[in-house]
């Protein structure tokens, strides 16, 4: 993972870090993006077929798979992504969801675990800010 890099992108609300990081994964070759919620994976789905067409985006949620035989762009869920396929960018928003009850052994498993081979771009809120800092240097 030459000149590999990896940032936490932590703020408020609609200060525009999914803008930021669809606009990131779309400037590679390849790339993956966890979402908390089916219809945020839905929305930047369709985002992403407006700018790269239909035949290089993939949806992959719980519910829902579109799949296309050349698919380059990846927009899930978080519970859905596709662990063992790799791409050049990847990013997980709402990554303070680590600290949930019932979520957050997946959060934090994509926290410690998922990486692009070029660019990992963590999306949040500024309560997980301490923890990242911790677990990674």
């Amino acid at each position: 993972m030459k000149d590999h890099q990896l940032r936490a992108v932590l703020g408020p609300t609609n200060t525009g870090k999914t803008y930021y990081a669809m606009d990131r994964m779309l400037a590679h070759q390849s790339g993956m993006i966890g979402f908390p919620l089916r219809l945020l994976a839905r929305e930047n789905y369709d985002k992403a077929v407006n700018i790269v067409g239909k035949s290089l985006v993939a949806l992959i949620t719980g519910e829902e798979k579109i799949i296309p035989k050349n698919a380059k762009f990846f927009c899930c869920t978080v519970e859905a992504m596709p662990m063992d396929k790799k791409v050049a960018f990847l990013s997980v928003d709402e990554i303070q969801l680590a600290g949930d009850y019932e979520r957050g052994h997946i959060f934090t498993d994509r926290l410690l675990n998922a990486r692009g081979e070029e660019e990992t771009i963590f999306l949040g809120s500024e309560t997980i800010k301490n923890h990242i800092i911790k677990l990674l240097p």
